[in-house]
């Protein structure tokens, strides 16, 4: 059943169609103010797509995206994602048929859940509570200084202060060279994103992926002679002491902890200001109750704004989602930010809500591709926030002016730069 350009044919769950027979994104009849979605957000449109999930839900609950490599299908509805992260023998987690780094998220199998053994034992919640007192020392001379200025950017005063530093001291990288692994890790993610994810990608990306990855190697040897106890020294001995890693996987392990460590927590932290501006009292709760009000609000705002928002896939096999029938061999994006947002699931769930039970949120995967960094990620951003709202009463910023939303991304969305004014606990 093919459906003529510009007409909203509502999918439905019956009849079944085949996904190839869909019109595309670019061929239907999006409401007012919202461009068709695309599997790139080059322009910035979908830097808040909150609203073309919302539509995709009720109308395109499997939207078919035309993209110059292959078609994309974005699985929208919570059920469906939910069905979609639970399939992974049907919808695999590795889309090349050579995944070009070793990185968990890349892999499925042996392969991938060999990784995540050598570096699970680091991220269980008994190891990272052995950080918390690091963490809660950066936030706490972060968040006096940031508060004392009266605000600024950030991002880069706040968030990925806290969040390299941290993720610096679990791998055993010296504080000294910080800047300059920001720096490479950047261009590591963007080359990530062109070879894994149809992103276009930089033209010095995999010079400066190649440079990072040498450092890395040099530190995992060095880690390994003075037996350290960080995750790259225990990367680094299940490569030169157990075999169990290749020196290729363990130095892009190493680089796949330390970018997965800081990029995405960071821009959650950025997002949580945005919560902090549209609603005051959360810091007056957060205040008084920082335990509990504390980890409510995290774990709200992971479902709320969490940055990864796509997990995608290639069909190994026809899957029906939502009464279409995808192809075998097709790529599935399931859209997680689309997902936590499903008035099925959470009733009002456009709506910041710090008492809602968020459990069942996909803001940190789901099933065995699970973030490994979920613990590490909770206790950065809960401290975080419980020193902010020791020192801040308030936090302001001009939307229009003050606000940029992340562009170009092919998985991640969120706060890019975010300058804001704060006023100090009287």
């Amino acid at each position: 059943m093919t459906s003529p350009a510009h007409v909203d044919d509502r999918v439905t769950d019956t009849p079944t169609v085949r996904g190839d027979s869909l019109p595309y994104s670019h061929e239907l009849e999006w409401p007012t103010g919202l461009t068709p979605w695309t599997v790139i957000d080059e322009t910035g449109a979908q830097g808040e797509p909150y609203a073309h999930f919302a539509w995709m839900r009720e109308n395109h609950p499997v939207l078919r995206v035309s993209h110059p490599d292959e078609d994309v299908y974005f699985v929208s509805r919570y059920q469906d994602v939910r069905k979609g992260m639970r399939s992974p023998k049907i919808l695999n987690n590795q889309v090349n048929d050579v995944p070009p780094f070793a990185f968990p998220t890349l892999l499925d199998g042996k392969t991938h859940a060999k990784l995540r053994k050598v570096i699970a034992s680091a991220f269980i919640p008994k190891a990272i509570a052995l950080v918390e007192d690091r963490v809660r020392e950066v936030s706490a001379e972060l968040a006096q200084s940031f508060v004392a200025n009266g605000g600024g950017e950030v991002v880069e005063q706040v968030s990925r202060p806290l969040t390299i530093a941290t993720i610096s001291g679990i791998l055993g990288v010296p504080i000294d060279d910080i800047e300059k692994m920001n720096f490479l890790a950047d261009k590591l993610f963007v080359l990530f994103a062109r070879v894994s994810r149809m992103a276009p990608g930089d033209a010095d990306d995999e010079r400066y992926a190649n440079e990072l990855f040498a450092y890395l190697n040099q530190t995992l040897r060095r880690l390994h002679a003075e037996q350290s106890e960080t995750v790259a020294g225990l990367i680094a001995r299940a490569w030169l002491d157990d075999g169990v890693l290749t020196e290729d996987e363990a130095t892009e392990l190493c680089a796949f902890v330390f970018v997965a460590g800081f990029e995405t927590t960071e821009r959650l932290i950025a997002g949580g200001f945005r919560e902090l501006r549209a609603d005051p009292n959360l810091l007056v709760r957060i205040r008084a109750n920082p335990a509990e009000d504390g980890e409510k609000f995290i774990e709200e705002l992971v479902r709320f704004r969490g940055p990864v928002h796509k997990a995608p896939r290639r069909a190994v096999d026809d899957i029906e989602i939502a009464g279409v029938v995808i192809p075998k061999g097709s790529i599935v994006r399931l859209l997680l930010a689309s997902a936590n947002r499903d008035e099925s699931r959470w009733p009002h769930a456009d709506e910041f809500d710090i008492d809602r039970e968020a459990d069942g949120h996909f803001g940190f995967g789901h099933g065995v591709h699970a973030c490994l960094g979920a613990p590490l990620a909770r206790l950065e951003s809960r401290i975080l926030f419980e020193e902010l709202a020791k020192r801040a009463e308030s936090v302001h910023f001009d939307p229009d002016a003050d606000l940029e939303l992340l562009k170009g991304s092919s998985l991640t969305n969120g706060v890019d730069s975010l300058v804001v004014t704060v006023t100090p606990v009287s």
